[in-house]
């Protein structure tokens, strides 16, 4: 079963169990739009499926968790546990937060020079020249010339 049919037959049964017909959905999804994602025939917008999933009465999450269940097929508990598994190690790990990062904001290139500038100057201040610094981080002597502290920046 693909992921598309997995999430339409899901919305299919919650929709069928709370008693309610497409067109009762129609301020979410048109009755053909709806059809075709139950169908697994048609992709879902996030804006739309939650605006689905407000309709149904159900958090978009647990309809994902649910989704995700099936594919794997096991049972609804298991998956929830393995689940709940990974995040607490993902939030051990800090890969995922409850509030924004900042240095996810900076992209991958902004954390990486952020690094390599707390690097060179601290070699710096261990007394290494630029070559040794680049060698020694593997770095070319542009990048390590880049963040090389000099008297008159002020920190």
């Amino acid at each position: 079963m693909e992921y598309l049919e997995a999430l339409g037959h899901t919305l299919r049964e919650i929709r069928v169990d709370a008693g309610l017909r497409r067109e009762d959905c129609s301020q979410a999804l048109s009755r053909e739009y709806l059809a075709s994602v139950e169908r697994g025939h048609q992709s879902i917008s996030i804006v739309k499926f939650a605006s689905l999933c407000e309709c149904l009465g159900v958090p978009p999450s647990l309809v994902l968790l649910t989704v995700e269940a099936r594919l794997a097929a096991l049972k609804l508990e298991d998956h929830q546990a393995n689940q709940e598994s990974q995040l607490k190690q993902y939030l051990k790990i800090g890969r995922l937060r409850s509030e924004a990062g900042t240095i996810a904001s900076q992209g991958v290139r902004g954390k990486r020079a952020e690094e390599n500038r707390l690097a060179i100057r601290s070699l710096q201040s261990d007394g290494l020249t630029k070559a040794e610094t680049a060698r020694k981080l593997g770095l070319g002597t542009t990048t390590v010339d880049r963040h090389w502290w000099r008297p008159n920046e002020g920190e």
